[in-house]
């Protein structure tokens, strides 16, 4: 069977929802049935339904944190799901003060949506098992981020069990059948094939600090944000996001494999984005500047 993680960025934009680029959302799903959103920004419905991810299918979602431009999305996308006649629980990952935001939501509603929720109030490092299907594990890690006010990078890694070396098995003429569960118990290093963690990183609005540095370590994957370019280092400092270049310089030092930027600024309209990127790649040459609906695949 053939492994996979797609990532879909529904909204690269910065504070402000634009023409081309809507307010942060990013939608992961997988092989093993998983579908996985970070933060839901202004116009996630209308981007998800472009990119024909069906909201009853969703199972977690994670949010950095409180500002609006991150969360304002959430109450209707609840509804939709209602309305869709979804009947399946839902993990919510978030801050305090955006658990506060949902309940007060939920409130409104009347709190009968037709499913569950399990709401996760997080603080400080922690992790959550998202999925276990025989040894196949889906965990999402999170650290604080060096925002303005409480925020979180998360880390999604996928851990997966030994695959049987087939080649092997033809030599010592083993045929596939029931016996294969168990040398896939069994330590034995020339009938099985490793396979490397896979881990994909989201920092949400953050400035550079070892902390994030710690969320992203080791990444294939990191959805960074880049406000601007390095001609504006003094806001960004100011409102504690990063730069192109910050990316970049954080991603080589966690020893990241992909950079993809994102979160930009309404005020570089079109190609003049561009620069940013042009200045990551100056410290780390395997960056992206990524658009709204950009898809990429991932095969394990």
């Amino acid at each position: 069977m053939s492994r996979w993680i797609e990532l879909t960025t529904l909204g690269t934009g910065g504070a402000y929802p634009g023409e081309n680029r809507f307010t942060a959302s990013y939608v992961i799903r997988d092989w093993l049935g998983n579908i996985i959103l970070l933060d839901v920004g202004e116009g996630s419905q209308h981007r998800l339904r472009q990119a024909d991810i069906p909201l009853t299918r969703i199972n977690t979602i994670a949010i950095t944190h409180g500002h609006g431009d991150h969360i304002n999305g959430l109450p209707g996308l609840l509804q939709s799901m209602y309305l869709n006649t979804r009947n399946i629980p839902l993990n919510i990952i978030a801050p305090k003060d955006v658990i506060k935001f949902i309940k007060e939501a939920l409130e409104v509603e009347g709190d009968n949506l037709g499913f569950s929720i399990n709401l996760y109030e997080i603080s400080s490092n922690g992790f959550l098992e998202l999925f276990n299907q025989k040894g196949d594990k889906l965990n999402i890690y999170w650290y604080p981020s060096c925002h303005s006010r409480e925020s979180y990078c998360y880390t999604l890694e996928w851990i997966l069990r030994p695959r049987i070396n087939v080649e092997e098995m033809k030599k010592q003429g083993i045929s596939p059948g029931p016996d294969i569960e168990k040398y896939l118990e069994s330590n034995n290093e020339q009938m099985l094939i490793k396979i490397n963690p896979f881990r994909l990183s989201y920092t949400g609005d953050t400035k550079p600090c070892d902390s994030v540095v710690s969320c992203i370590k080791d990444s294939d994957v990191i959805i960074h944000e880049s406000t601007f370019s390095d001609d504006y280092q003094d806001e960004a400092d100011r409102f504690y996001h990063s730069t192109g270049r910050g990316a970049a310089l954080s991603a080589k030092k966690s020893k990241a494999s992909l950079l993809i930027l994102t979160h930009v600024s309404s005020r570089y309209e079109g190609f003049e984005a561009i620069e940013i990127e042009k200045q990551a790649k100056e410290e780390f040459k395997n960056t992206i500047l990524t658009w709204d609906l950009a898809k990429y695949r991932f095969v394990l």
